[in-house]
């Protein structure tokens, strides 16, 4: 069997589009290689601190820096021989449009692609809850791209008041980060939305920071919980299949 080279990068189908920010990204974390039980190429967007936000371009017609940025990361990405591509940050929604017009490899950008399918899965009078980094931020512009409209049931919590998520992931005050402080913060967000709409009958996560907490959501509240991890285990899947070997 003959195989080829050209590349110098070998073994790695995730390729994963990191924002250039200096808090640690714990087990669990998209981030963090030692969440997947299989090879990721992780890439650094230089310069991009923050997911873009609207609008994604300039007066010109261009896309903005920071759309560029991205875009230029994922390019990368796909030159260095991913078979998949995935964003760190579920406000790369915004972009979804915008990747797959740009490389020719699969993007999962946010977990938030996954909401039309959720809502396929559950009772017609149940409801879709989102835990987002933000609640006030997380508006239609970046739930159109992903295939989300306003028939979609959802109620949407944020960690706008959580102190820890704020001061370390959001406004990068600074660069220690408390686990068990943030773990706090996320289960009572999640108590509180299962609480106060007992309708809802799944979680969502929108945020790369919140896969490590979801077994204590899951714990707290007894849904099912979709994250990132969960689905680019999915992509990893497809795009590296693996024969059965068993016996009959």
């Amino acid at each position: 069997m003959q195989v080829e080279g050209g590349r110098r990068i070998y073994g790695a189908a995730i390729g994963i589009a990191i924002l250039d920010l200096k808090y640690p990204l714990i087990p669990g974390n998209v981030g963090n290689a030692s969440t997947y039980d299989f090879p990721v190429r992780i890439k650094v967007i230089k310069g991009l601190h923050h997911a873009p936000s609207p609008p994604i371009y300039d007066e010109k017609g261009d896309y903005t820096p920071d759309v560029k940025r991205f875009v230029r990361a994922v390019k990368e990405l796909e030159h260095e021989g991913v078979r998949a591509i995935v964003g760190s940050c579920g406000f790369f929604a915004l972009l979804q449009k915008v990747a797959v017009e740009e490389v020719n490899v699969p993007v999962f950008t946010s977990p938030l692609m996954l909401i039309p399918v959720i809502c396929r899965m559950i009772h017609p009078e149940k409801k879709i809850g989102v835990i987002t980094a933000s609640a006030k931020r997380l508006t239609r512009a970046y739930l159109e791209p992903v295939g989300v409209d306003e028939s979609m049931p959802l109620v949407i919590a944020g960690l706008d008041d959580s102190d820890e998520f704020n001061e370390v992931l959001m406004q990068g005050r600074r660069d220690i980060l408390d686990p068990e402080a943030l773990r706090k913060d996320v289960v009572a967000v999640a108590k509180d939305l299962a609480r106060g709409h007992p309708d809802v009958g799944v979680i969502l996560l929108e945020c790369s920071d919140l896969p490590p907490f979801a077994a204590d959501i899951q714990k707290a509240v007894g849904l099912p919980v979709f994250d990132f991890i969960g689905f680019i285990n999915a992509i990893q899947r497809a795009v590296v299949q693996k024969p059965y070997v068993g016996i009959l």
